[in-house]
């Protein structure tokens, strides 16, 4: 079958870009895009544009800004908007139907205080159980802390060894957004959210662009990146396991690969994504120094942008393989990125190899 490689990509730095729009954003993004391949399609990964910018029709506005007329569409899974899109263009160009696609991820979520932001992603939950009860997601997070704690005997102290291997590797990428280190006792003393959940254990939401060109190999890359395989997967929320992950990553329990991008949008899903794909359980953060994860300072560091998130994740993984990635770099040959939403009920697994 047909061979999805991937060609080029490009991102903006994850900031808070108040004087531009989500298609000034994509402007942006572009104009550091090496490829002058025109495209056969072109999706948009978006979650929040209705609520955060007051915007529909969002694909074919920023595809009429980029001179394109064909087939375009937006992807919205909330903040796995990102896999989906990736799942969506992998599968539209193996069916032989099209050569080319232009990946674009792309949100705001930096102009409002947080009280609106929260009300703004609870979106996310149940409608009649936890949206229209006035939940926020944070407690969801907590209450999975709270029930690891318990099961496996450890205390707060254990979280903290994920947002510190963070920032470190953070702080040295360029595209970060808190491109900074902490030390073990600010992420103690940090702000509780929900109990025991600190300030420095969720992801800081903010602006971003990426884009991601797919195509088949008809075309010839200078480096050849290929996507070796993508699978998803759906579950209900647990408080001591993530069945989607644990599911859509069952078809790479032999694929070994050699670093990983990773959904951290809490410290404690860092640890139940790790030990869903087969780190030991109750101990997978002890082990960070021996495992390539998140060299972009995941989501803790380089910053959450919705559901653009994926689309930084696959942009991430393809320069460290191509040997473009700016900031601290992964050994070896293969890759995969795990995206999600903020809780981990929707998994998208996307393998990458260089050839």
């Amino acid at each position: 079958m047909t061979d999805v490689l991937v060609y080029d990509s490009s991102m903006i730095k994850i900031d808070r870009y108040y004087e531009k729009n989500l298609v000034d954003l994509v402007a942006e993004v572009m104009s550091k895009f090496n490829s002058q391949i025109k495209p056969d399609a072109v999706i948009i990964a978006n979650a929040y544009s209705e609520t955060t910018v007051n915007q529909v029709l969002l694909a074919s506005k920023i595809s009429s800004m980029l001179g394109f007329s064909g087939f375009t569409i937006r992807i919205e899974n909330g903040d796995a908007s990102g896999g989906a899109a990736i799942e969506t263009a992998y599968y539209m160009i193996k069916s032989g139907l099209v050569k080319s696609i232009l990946l674009i991820g792309v949100e705001k979520m930096g102009d409002f205080p947080t009280s609106y932001l929260n009300e703004i992603i609870a979106e996310n939950l149940d409608e009649k159980f936890g949206y229209r009860e006035g939940l926020t997601l944070q407690p969801f997070a907590a209450l999975q802390m709270k029930q690891y704690m318990k099961t496996y005997g450890v205390d707060y102290d254990y979280f903290t060894q994920w947002p510190l291997a963070m920032h470190k590797y953070g702080s040295e990428n360029p595209f970060a957004y808190l491109k900074f280190q902490v030390d073990k006792k600010t992420i103690e003393e940090s702000q509780i959210i929900s109990e025991p959940l600190r300030l420095f254990d969720t992801s800081p939401r903010a602006d971003g662009a990426a884009a991601v060109l797919l195509t088949n190999e008809e075309f010839k890359p200078e480096i050849k990146v290929k996507i070796t395989d993508v699978s998803s997967a759906v579950s209900e929320f647990t408080t001591l396991s993530m069945p989607a992950v644990r599911q859509a990553y069952s078809r790479f329990r032999e694929y070994k690969a050699d670093f990983m991008e990773i959904h951290d949008s809490y410290s404690i899903n860092a640890a139940l994504i790790l030990e869903e794909i087969g780190f030991e359980k109750g101990k997978s953060l002890n082990m960070l120094d021996s495992i390539q994860v998140n060299y972009s300072g995941g989501l803790k560091s380089r910053g959450y942008p919705g559901g653009a998130t994926g689309i930084y994740q696959l942009a991430e993984s393809f320069m460290q393989l191509a040997g473009s990635f700016p900031g601290k770099r992964a050994q070896g040959e293969k890759g995969v990125v795990i995206s999600t939403d903020d809780l981990g009920t929707s998994a998208y697994v996307i393998g990458l190899k260089r050839c």
